[in-house]
């Protein structure tokens, strides 16, 4: 656990950058862009995020995965040789699925003027995507979070610059996203081919990265598809504007979320393939309680805390124009982000370990199919609000086939007296917020996080959950030691 503390607290930067430039870009393109334009920007976000994850992530994945591996053997740049090589053969189906994407497009020259952006991002992304995986493999906290905060930082002020200054409306944001990533790119880039330069292209290496790769890119296809193509089906059966309505919701609910628990997963992630691979089955049952516990932690009080201060979010945060809609959604996709966030980032570890990822692609089918199938049936009758039903069902559906397949080959504890006393503090939390009162929105929002950080934190003191008093001990302790030092 202290391990895992001293992770959270190393990545804690990223994760709020984050979350300010998820917020900011709500609040900035609900603003500049029309409804229709924020719309098709979701659209082209989603196109590029299902293209990269089809044709690139598996290259990311296995230089994560097996970068461990690489490291005892000391062949670290043959690793880095090998994915690098992979990377730029992959590149090309990446292009060849952008050219039917411009193709099945040509008659919307709203949508083809998006498009050379995501020529520009999908090569330029992959190649810092592979550094990074290395430099979370590899716990190289600081050069990760720095890469990190200036994609996030960079793509977010070009972005907002360019809609406010230029006509590029939908595409600005993606120009943004491309300059800053493509500055990375070369960054990264760099030192990957520095580190990579005693090494030498390995096929047998390629082979077994091409093997557990692809079965996990089919499965994160299946995961994209259960989270975004209900936008192309509300965009089918309403209109864009609709879906501009959906994602700004999305935004502000389930990213946040799922951001959070991605930085949990990315401090945990590396310390628990650390103790499959050195310590046997204990060490990585007591690994991976400790990256529940924190998941638990901060995750579920941030979806809790976004559904009830779904109000006054919507007023600050997104445009008049796409407000109203967006409002009703957000609890909802709060809780869609939760489930999100533990399927992705800890039940799907099961399979990743014990390197079962076609098994996992095969299950997220069931899903997948079952999501489409009831936007089909739920978007003519009901809206947009059967898109947010048929969301948070399916990733229910999701996060329990994987949870309980994926026990046969890595037991991923639930730690349920945790689980309940992270609830109950949720619960004490929420009393709290319900007792403030109307205000204008922006200081509601503010009284509302502060009282309920606050009283949640003292709930999860008092309740001493995942042994909190404990470390809050050791934490006065050791800076008290600190203080000590430096006055004597």
């Amino acid at each position: 656990m202290p391990n895992l503390v001293r992770h959270l607290f190393g990545y804690l930067p990223v994760s709020l950058m984050g979350a300010l430039v998820q917020f900011g870009t709500v609040f900035a393109f609900t603003r500049l862009l029309e409804a229709s334009e924020y719309g098709r920007y979701a659209l082209a976000l989603s196109t590029m995020h299902l293209l990269h994850t089809l044709t690139l992530t598996w290259v990311e994945a296995a230089g994560y995965r097996f970068n461990g591996e690489a490291d005892a053997k000391k062949t670290l740049p043959v690793h880095y040789r090998t994915t690098l090589s992979l990377c730029a053969v992959s590149i090309f189906p990446a292009f060849l699925a952008l050219a039917m994407v411009w193709f099945m497009v040509s008659n919307a020259p709203e949508f083809r003027s998006i498009l050379p952006w995501l020529i520009i991002l999908l090569p330029v992304s992959v190649i810092a995507n592979i550094a990074q995986q290395n430099h979370k493999a590899s716990q190289r906290i600081k050069r990760y979070s720095l890469v990190e905060i200036w994609r996030l930082v960079g793509g977010f002020v070009v972005g907002t610059l360019l809609a406010a200054f230029t006509g590029l409306g939908a595409a600005a944001p993606l120009a943004g996203l491309a300059f800053a990533y493509t500055i990375a790119a070369f960054s990264e880039g760099a030192w990957l081919w520095k580190q990579s330069a005693p090494g030498r292209f390995d096929p047998e290496n390629a082979r077994r990265y091409v093997a557990y790769g692809l079965p996990i890119a089919a499965a994160l296809v299946l995961d994209l598809i259960l989270s975004a193509s209900d936008r192309f089906l509300i965009a089918f059966f309403i209109d864009e504007a609709a879906v501009g309505a959906y994602a700004a919701g999305y935004g502000v609910a389930d990213k946040t979320v799922l951001m959070i628990c991605a930085w949990a997963a990315t401090a945990a992630s590396p310390l628990l393939m650390a103790a499959y691979e050195k310590e046997g089955p204990e060490g990585t049952a007591k690994a991976a309680r400790s990256m529940a516990q924190s998941i638990f932690l901060i995750a579920l009080p941030a979806a809790v805390g976004i559904a009830l201060t779904a109000g006054p979010i919507a007023d600050v945060t997104i445009g008049e124009e796409l407000r109203e809609q967006a409002r009703h959604i957000i609890p909802w996709i709060a809780a869609a982000g939760l489930l999100n966030g533990l399927l992705i980032h800890y039940f799907s570890e099961a399979f990743q370990l014990a390197r079962k990822t076609g098994e996992r692609a095969l299950l997220m089918l069931i899903p997948a199919l079952a999501n489409i199938g009831l936007n089909i049936i739920f978007l003519p009758r009901i809206g947009i609000m059967g898109a947010v039903y048929a969301t948070v069902g399916c990733y229910a559906l999701g996060v329990i086939l994987l949870a309980l397949v994926g026990r046969r080959h890595v037991r991923l504890p639930v730690p349920a007296g945790d689980l309940a006393k992270t609830l109950l503090a949720c619960l004490i939390m929420a009393g709290a917020v319900q007792l403030v009162p109307d205000m204008p929105a922006l200081i509601e929002l503010f009284v509302e996080a502060g009282v309920g950080a606050s009283v949640y934190a003292a709930a999860i003191v008092a309740l001493n959950v995942a042994n909190a008093r404990n470390v809050l001990g050791q934490a006065v302790s050791r800076f008290k030691a600190r203080k000590e030092a430096h006055s004597g």
